[in-house]
């Protein structure tokens, strides 16, 4: 199942809300959730769950311990290797040190090594080498078996980047992350470019962000973009006393409440997303006490959150 968010316009807090609802679904469900970037090199995404200036093989007190597990580089112990070297399951890979090993050509005119996540998983040569134990080996770990991410490529994001012959196989890395867990929520920002247009008219939801001072469903309507999946708008940095609030939005677009969700303004967790810890901030308000004991911004950050699980069918 894919949740795709995207919207018209830059500054809309795309990758701010994914975080926010990713992490707010694995505090509710018991769900296993991946979380992925629409771009090849783009790093807005893991910059709300990791610090930019962590090292990757150092221990970080979010990432270890009994509460959140193992280092989010290396997948743990149980699998016995290294993620990048997996024995004879990588076969004749590039990956593997030795004198026969040959350069890994990522693009016709560039070629480095490859280290792990999305590099890693795109270096394989079919299908089948992309089992759960190697794709979860190459993302990182947010909350112990329930929140991972795919780490981008280390290569620099050029205009071209999706037509690149080493990308082509993005499609069936996606369709193995989606395999392995119950959803897959990608960012793909304000991007126009294909790949991206692609990701959101294919996935199974499709969440429209938007500005509260901008009047994106009037827009959105009057050139609706060709998707598959069930619509959602979401609303960012959301105030009940703006102009178009929920109530208005729905009234002057007869929109379904049902579709149309919002998370309110909290320097709180603004603050965790600068901190890179956007999942503990979420934790430290959805996990606090019971609905009763809720703000309302946490009452519509769980209000929207359900919302868009149930359009994604995996709750009632």
């Amino acid at each position: 199942m894919r949740i795709a968010f995207w919207s018209e316009q830059k500054k809309a807090g795309t990758a701010f809300n994914l975080a926010a609802v990713a992490s707010t679904a694995v505090c509710l469900y018991p769900l296993s959730v991946a979380v992925v970037s629409g771009g090849y090199h783009d790093k807005k995404l893991e910059r709300k769950f990791f610090q930019e200036n962590r090292q990757e093989s150092g221990q970080d007190p979010m990432l270890t311990g009994e509460e959140f597990g193992q280092s989010p580089m290396l997948a743990g112990e149980e699998f016995g290797q290294s993620p990048m070297l997996t024995g004879e399951e990588f076969g004749q890979s590039p990956m593997l040190a030795g004198n026969e090993a040959a350069p890994v050509l990522a693009a016709e005119t560039q070629e480095f090594v490859l280290f792990s996540g999305l590099d890693c998983l795109l270096a394989r040569e079919c299908r089948e080498d992309l089992t759960e134990e190697i794709v979860r080996a190459n993302m990182r770990q947010i909350v112990k078996d329930r929140l991972y991410y795919l780490p981008t490529s280390v290569r620099p994001e050029y205009e071209w980047w999706h037509r690149d012959c080493r990308f082509a196989r993005m499609n069936r890395v996606m369709d193995a992350v989606e395999s392995y867990f119950d959803l897959v929520f990608i960012d793909c920002g304000s991007r126009q470019d294909d790949y991206a247009r692609k990701l959101f008219r294919e996935a199974d939801v499709c969440v429209m962000n938007m500005n509260q001072s901008t009047e994106v469903i009037g827009r959105f309507y009057s050139h609706p973009p060709d998707i598959q999946g069930e619509l959602f708008f979401l609303i960012g940095r959301y105030f009940e006393n703006d102009l178009y609030n929920r109530a208005n939005l729905q009234r002057i677009y007869r929109l379904e409440e049902e579709r149309l969700g919002a998370i309110p303004y909290n320097p709180y967790l603004h603050a965790a997303e600068r901190m890179g810890k956007m999942d503990n901030g979420v934790k430290s308000y959805v996990g606090a006490g019971g609905e009763e004991k809720r703000t309302e911004f946490e009452k519509e950050l769980v209000r929207t959150t359900n919302l868009i699980l149930k359009l994604a069918g995996v709750v009632s």
